[in-house]
């Protein structure tokens, strides 16, 4: 009978995690607080301090921005990897449209993409040529806004 009793225990401990879980995930925005830094991306002569909040695990990199209804004009989320990577990003629960920057492990910028919010799944996954060490999101149009592209270098301030 004990037994018995603890695996109930332990259910409804699952249970209740999970709930917290889901909890979490609706107030994302709320709830998660990344950790935050600056960037410098430079290209030339121009240079621009960009700052940034760090998705630096897995548990960050799987909510990214999502659930976010707007983010400022100068702003962006790096995703940071430990090795290169191949992984693959959507935009599920996105609502702003993004473009991604794929940096390899030298900091450069090798490929940059425009990313639609979907409202439904299947969501489009996007991905990079070859294999990338950070990936930098920002509102669509900040590239060209600032003149920077492929080729253009990400100094990260660690």
């Amino acid at each position: 009978m004990k037994f018995l009793n603890l695996r109930r225990l332990l259910l409804l401990a699952l249970i209740a995690a999970g709930i917290s879980v889901i909890i979490v995930v609706s107030n994302r925005e709320n709830r998660v607080k990344f950790p935050e830094g600056e960037i410098v991306i430079t290209d030339g002569e121009r240079s621009l301090k960009l700052r940034v909040e760090i998705a630096n695990t897995p548990f960050f990199r799987s909510i990214g921005l999502m659930y976010r209804k707007s983010i400022p004009d100068d702003f962006g989320m790096l995703f940071v990897f430990e090795e290169d990577t191949r992984s693959g990003f959507w935009m599920k629960n996105t609502y702003v449209p993004l473009e991604i920057a794929f940096i390899d492990r030298n900091g450069i910028v090798f490929s940059i993409q425009e990313m639609e919010p979907c409202e439904k799944e299947p969501c489009k996954v996007y991905y990079a040529p070859k294999p990338f060490r950070y990936a930098l999101e920002v509102k669509r149009g900040f590239f060209e806004r600032h003149g920077f592209g492929v080729g253009s270098r990400v100094l990260i301030e660690k």
